[in-house]
């Protein structure tokens, strides 16, 4: 499922990331490695919230549909 489908508070671990190479880079360099877990923040209207180890992160609904979870 795509991180924009995690619900709010939820924890998820990164199954793959689809997209174009330019994505793809952007989204590793902000820390979603195959097989980290993300826990969403905020999950409502407009950017998600997510935390990535430590660090809290913006990302545009239009990324988060790129990235791939599985429920752990």
């Amino acid at each position: 499922m795509p991180l924009n489908a995690v619900g709010m508070g939820a924890s998820a671990e990164v199954d793959n990331i689809v997209g174009g190479e330019i994505i793809c880079k952007k989204l590793m360099e902000m820390g979603f490695s195959k097989g980290a877990i993300i826990q969403v923040v905020k999950n409502d209207s407009g950017a998600l919230i997510v935390k990535v180890g430590g660090t809290k992160l913006v990302v545009a609904r239009g990324m988060a549909q790129k990235v791939m979870m599985r429920e752990i």
